[in-house]
């Protein structure tokens, strides 16, 4: 028998206050209820076990990766207003069934986006300029460089946040779609970080917004050959490699 987990990720706001202000509040009640049976049919239909955590994020809508002995659905909660077309194709894209469902739920996410992801944060909110480098000259350098100038991508430093108890990773910049925002941990803005590493990191989270993800049987890939090509197309790129493998262990004491 499948043993099946369903919980909420972090705190949402009412799916009536993102949807029409006509919508009927048992109305919202039923979608919260239908969770934990969209994580049970997606069992069945995948063939094994599936935790479903339905989220606020506002980059990624829909992911899913092997945890704990079984397949851990992120899934953003618009999704839990869907019609059982969409939950079909979810099933079939997280079961690698081609690219069909891929372009079903991508109608779905940009049809809603509007009702029911946060929108950006304005500019003024966002911090370019830290105590030894300002990440609005770098992208704009960068952008110079190696973009023919036409990047249109915000930057911040991110926030501090404290490491989890035995963590030993460190995500040194992400890129947000939804917002066009490159967010690069704090950590890095040190004076004996060397400014081609901090490049580094900021040219590879430019190239991910220039390089949509390629969808392929169903799935969305990042990462690909054509993006490491242009990866290494940065002048830096084997020196910033070396020097990561170097101080990795300074810049996870640093943070």
């Amino acid at each position: 028998m499948l043993q099946l987990s369903f919980e909420f990720a972090g705190d949402l706001p009412p799916v009536a206050d993102r949807a029409a202000p006509d919508r009927p509040a048992d109305d919202v009640d039923r979608a919260y209820a239908r969770a934990s049976g969209w994580s049970r049919i997606l069992a069945q239909r995948l063939g094994q076990p599936v935790r479903l955590v339905v989220t606020d994020n506002r980059s990624t809508m829909l992911s899913a990766k092997p945890k704990g002995g079984r397949l851990e659905v992120r899934l953003h909660h618009m999704f839990l207003t869907a019609d059982e077309d969409i939950l079909a194709a979810v099933g079939d894209y997280l079961g690698g069934d081609g690219s069909t469902a891929a372009a079903i739920i991508d109608r779905f996410v940009e049809k809603h986006r509007a009702s029911f992801v946060a929108a950006s944060r304005p500019q003024a909110e966002l911090r370019t300029d830290g105590r030894h480098y300002d990440l609005r000259a770098i992208v704009d350098d960068l952008s110079r460089r190696h973009f023919g100038g036409r990047v249109d991508v915000r930057v911040t430093w991110g926030k501090r946040v404290k490491p989890k108890r035995g963590q030993h990773s460190l995500q040194l910049g992400t890129y947000l779609p939804e917002e066009r925002l490159i967010r690069v941990h704090p950590v890095l803005d040190q004076p004996w970080v060397p400014k081609y590493f901090v490049e580094a990191v900021v040219f590879h989270e430019m190239l991910h917004h220039d390089m949509p993800a390629v969808i392929q049987n169903g799935r969305r890939h990042y990462h690909t050959a054509a993006f490491r090509k242009r990866e290494r197309s940065f002048e830096y790129h084997s020196a910033a490699e070396q020097w990561q493998k170097d101080n990795l262990w300074r810049l996870l004491r640093g943070r």
